[in-house]
């Protein structure tokens, strides 16, 4: 999806707000268009009904997750800071907003009906930003016999893990302790990390 005009995101922000507070089925288009402060029209004419609407707010606050951790990890070197950063925007966020959004659990279950190539679209930009925290570390993951790419993969199946699995902040934090813990360890090791 390429970058979305300043009319639009008011459309997706607008209507992601409704979804959270009323719910996807409860929230008409027109309301919608009176929330972002365009015609009805304008709205049908952007979007082609809620689910797109769902899709292009997942797929933006995706790309602006990942965009908060290029920021936050540029100058940082060190692999538990960047892991933090990670943590922060990955799962901290989405955790706190899915405690406050009442109907959030509906946008994603939404989101999760989404064609396969929708979803990959938005799980690339969260895979992409992990990536980019791990890459200053690639060579020595390699030497453990860790190939990148799977290990972006299967950070992104922790941090999704713990937002859904955790009971408060500090539960979600005491969760991805023991991830961080293996991957830093990982690096830091002379020896190969366990198979």
């Amino acid at each position: 999806m390429s970058e979305m005009s300043e009319r639009d995101l008011r459309i997706v922000t607008a209507a992601f707000r409704l979804f959270a507070h009323y719910g996807v089925g409860k929230t008409s288009m027109a309301e919608i268009a009176t929330e972002s402060g365009v015609a009805r029209q304008t709205v049908y004419n952007a979007f082609d009904g809620k689910e797109d609407l769902v899709f292009a707010a997942l797929l933006h606050y995706a790309g602006k997750s990942a965009a908060d951790v290029a920021r936050d990890c540029d100058g940082v070197a060190d692999l538990p800071g960047r892991l933090e950063i990670l943590f922060r925007h990955l799962a901290e966020v989405p955790f706190e907003a899915m405690q406050r959004l009442p109907h959030l659990d509906e946008i994603l279950e939404v989101g999760e009906g989404l064609s396969e190539e929708r979803r990959m679209e938005i799980r690339e930009l969260y895979v992409g930003a992990i990536r980019m925290v791990l890459a200053p570390h690639e060579r020595d993951f390699e030497r453990h016999g860790v190939a990148l790419e799977c290990l972006a993969e299967l950070l992104k199946g922790v941090l999704t893990t713990v937002k859904r699995e955790a009971r408060d902040n500090g539960h979600l934090r005491d969760l991805f302790e023991p991830a961080k813990a293996l991957i830093v360890g990982c690096v830091r090791e002379q020896t190969a990390c366990p198979r």
